[in-house]
């Protein structure tokens, strides 16, 4: 883009232009581009109320990192994000969410802090090993979910409101007995076949075919035989570790950085500390008499708390991980000290600080080769920007390629015959930096002989590619893909030979034969499948085989392909399922059902509470937020 402007930059339209501008700005002075103004950063709006990009963003990215968690910490990116569906689903809820809560202030349903207290030890997710609620555990999962006690509890209380009001909606939304019945009946039937797998080797070698056969063929087919587009480039890249190699930073900028960031290398004192958690002022008043009376911490807890051992370890803490309360009583605390009983919504806690491990600062000499690192990563960081935009003139100036890349210390790789998928011709993947679908989609949209725009490498820093010979996609002469034309005719005729081996088969079973005397006439080998459920898998019968199978009547026969070959079926029982007699599967089967319709409901309930609570989508703001 920046190519472009500079290149008519000096048009006379342009000039004429600047012209106005300037002179509209010398009107009206541009002191306003520079007031302080409220920005509207809002990416939704539901009955006025602004739904913040701020919001969306963490929606999103707790959502990316529960998913990259469950991927080994692959990274996602937020164009996959979006790609995958997550983006529309986080904005999604949080509109779903926004109309709920309207809906439940207009009702007046209301959550006491005892409800909240009670849905937070009963959650599963918050208990330690002896299955009881588990404070650190809670922490920790706050934590990981970037949350505090207040946000946390605020949303929880959210959600039972609403929950008060959905389950109120939903309560009697169930299937009826006879639509569970018959679903049931569908996918819990059984049935039983015998089979007959027919593989290439069963069917007669195919002749050589002659040239006619192989010209017809040819161009019967001749996408088969076509290439791919391979295209040769140079790609030369400009990185901010590039840049950052070439820096020399002095030890006073070093130093500056230190002092600058020297809480990075500060350790706050941390204490190991174990904690009983009691659920009344008595029994925490008899607890701490019990202590003062020498009695050892895990006894006490255990004969008053009902904690095992193994429970009360709280681990190393810093003062900031702690409630303000507990933190305040706990680091005034000498080593091997137990505090007085603390009360907050959970109950009542004593702790005891097992040791102190003081605060730590790094001294300078002990980070000076990691600031180095980083402070000339920054620089480059600045100076690559600049460098970039020396590039991007030098190239609006006409500067070729080659020069170019030379000129700014740029490294260049050439790539040879690849395709739009980055594949070379021996089928290897060309040598290309992670972003490699943007620098492949510059070098095919780029002419022959032509150079790119300058383009970012995301935050790594930027790719020029120049095209240096195109190969089209075409279909070769049949003269160079004589044999592999051969090979597939042959391949086909086999197929042909085996599906009309398979036919006869079936025909003859259909007119009244048993599959086991037909194979037996041509020493084929009979199996059985077993039973086969409509919806489930089975390593002897192909996907396309099951679904014929259950619209097959008892004794009569079919055949589809698998694998290489062909896979011949004779049906040879249906066990017919009983909702009577398996009542557990059918409770269960009623539940999901229940769930689907309940959860269909209240989509159309939250479709329509759109139209009491109107929604509106800033899309604008919305592209501009991720």
């Amino acid at each position: 883009m920046l190519q472009a402007i500079r290149s008519k930059a000096t048009s006379l339209v342009v000039k004429i232009l600047f012209g106005v501008l300037i002179v509209t700005f010398g009107i009206w002075g541009i002191g306003d581009i520079f007031r302080n103004r409220s920005v509207d950063t809002s990416v939704a709006t539901v009955a006025g109320e602004q739904i913040q990009a701020a919001q969306l963003q963490q929606s999103v990215q707790t959502d990316i990192d529960r998913l990259r968690r469950s991927n080994g910490g692959a990274s996602i990116t937020m164009e996959q994000a979006k790609q995958l569906g997550i983006v529309d689903a986080a904005l999604n809820r949080l509109i779903e969410s926004a109309v709920l809560a309207d809906e439940t202030d207009r009702l007046n349903i209301r959550v006491g802090n005892d409800a909240v207290r009670k849905a937070i030890v009963g959650n599963p997710a918050f208990r330690g090993s002896n299955g009881q609620f588990d404070r650190n555990v809670y922490n920790q999962i706050l934590a990981a979910n970037r949350l505090n006690d207040a946000q946390y509890e605020q949303l929880l209380r959210s959600d039972l409101e609403r929950d008060e009001l959905t389950i109120s909606l939903t309560e009697g939304v169930r299937p009826p007995t006879e639509l569970t019945d018959a679903i049931y009946r569908a996918e819990a039937e059984r049935r039983v076949a015998d089979i007959v797998v027919l593989p290439p080797s069963a069917a007669p070698a195919p002749p050589k075919p002659s040239e006619q056969d192989i010209a017809a063929y040819y161009k019967e087919h001749p996408n088969a035989f076509r290439t791919p587009e391979r295209r040769n480039f140079t790609l030369a890249t400009l990185t901010i570790n590039d840049v950052a190699a070439g820096i020399n930073v002095p030890d006073d900028k070093l130093k500056d950085a230190y002092q600058s960031r020297l809480d990075e290398f500060h350790t706050p004192e941390t204490r190991q500390l174990q904690q009983m958690l009691l659920p009344d002022k008595a029994k925490a008043d008899t607890a701490e008499a019990q202590l003062a009376a020498g009695k050892p911490f895990a006894a006490v807890a255990k004969a008053v708390a009902g904690e095992d051992a193994s429970t009360l370890d709280l681990g190393w803490m810093r003062r900031q991980d702690l409630p303000q309360a507990l933190a305040d009583a706990t680091f005034t605390a000498k080593q091997g000290a137990v505090t007085q009983p603390i009360q907050d919504s959970f109950g009542w806690h004593i702790v005891r600080v097992n040791a102190i491990k003081p605060e730590q600062t790094q001294s300078f000499d002990q980070v000076k080769t990691k600031l180095r690192q980083e402070v000339a990563r920054d620089m480059a960081g600045d100076q690559i920007a600049k460098l970039a935009n020396h590039i991007d003139d030098a190239l609006a100036g006409g500067g070729a390629f080659a020069t170019v890349a030379k000129q700014f210390g740029m490294k260049t790789t050439t790539i040879t015959g690849a395709d739009a998928q980055g594949n070379l011709a021996d089928g290897k993947a060309a040598s290309l930096p992670p972003q490699k679908v943007k620098i492949l989609q510059a070098a095919f949209s780029t002419a022959p002989g032509q150079s790119s725009e300058l383009d970012d490498l995301g935050d790594d820093g930027y790719f020029i590619v120049h095209v240096d010979q195109t190969t089209p996609s075409g279909v070769p002469p049949l003269d160079k893909v004589r044999n592999q034309v051969a090979t597939l005719w042959q391949a086909q005729q086999r197929s042909d030979a085996l599906a009309t081996l398979a036919k006869q088969i079936v025909d003859e079973v259909n007119a009244g034969q048993s599959l086991k005397a037909v194979a037996a006439k041509r020493k084929l080998v009979v199996s059985s499948t077993g039973p086969v459920m409509r919806s489930g898998t089975n390593n002897k019968v192909p996907p396309g085989l099951i679904a014929s199978l259950f619209s097959l009547k008892a004794n009569t026969a079919t055949f589809a392909g698998g694998g290489d070959g062909f896979v011949v079926a004779q049906l040879t029982a249906i066990q017919k399922a009983n909702p009577a007699t398996d009542k557990a599967d059918v409770d269960a089967l009623s539940h999901q059902l229940a769930q689907q319709m309940q959860s269909e409901f209240l989509g159309a309930f939250s479709q329509a509470l759109r139209a009491r609570y109107p929604v509106e989508i800033n899309q604008t703001n919305l592209q501009r937020a991720l």
